[in-house]
């Protein structure tokens, strides 16, 4: 079991991912789509396709390593054994917050987001976006272009999720 680092967000934006310091910095800079999912299991879908079109280009932002001691503690009570697992592959000793997801990461973030556990950001570097989670739900989705935004709003109408404008 190889352990996934954490990066600063220097290096996030190295790797050649998109960043805003917030969702209305994105909403004002980037092309943008508000995906709403109907439920986990379609939103699931929507992001193994989109690993599809990013092979080892996926990075997600997870805010454990920052936490105070307590918010851990309680964070940690609320996870089953597999998410636990996937928690132990990651490095959490420094206060970075960026990690390389690859398929089960993801899945774990996006579930924990979903739930409102605890929110993460999903960035993809090769189709560039960011994908904001969760508001109830709905997913704001930020591209660089309107050509990539299709594409990701494309793959979104083949899981069966909606998209507003």
């Amino acid at each position: 079991m190889h352990m996934v680092r954490s990066m600063a967000k220097e290096e996030l934006m190295r790797h050649g991912c998109l960043w805003a310091g917030n969702v209305q910095e994105a909403f004002e800079t980037f092309e943008s789509v508000i995906i709403s999912a109907g439920s986990r299991e379609k939103m699931t879908a929507y992001f193994d396709r989109i690993l599809a079109v990013n092979e080892d280009a996926a990075y997600a932002d997870f805010y454990y390593p920052v936490l105070e001691e307590d918010q851990k503690q309680k964070f940690l009570s609320g996870l089953d054994s597999r998410q636990m697992a996937v928690l132990r592959r990651m490095e959490t000793g420094s206060r970075q917050v960026y990690y390389r997801a690859d398929r089960e990461i993801m899945e774990v973030l996006l579930e924990i987001t979903v739930t409102g556990w605890l929110f993460s950001t999903f960035y993809f570097a090769h189709k560039k976006a960011i994908i904001w989670g969760n508001y109830n739900m709905e997913f704001p989705v930020f591209c660089e272009n309107r050509e990539t935004l299709a594409c990701y709003t494309g793959l979104a109408k083949e899981c069966g999720l909606e998209c507003h404008e």
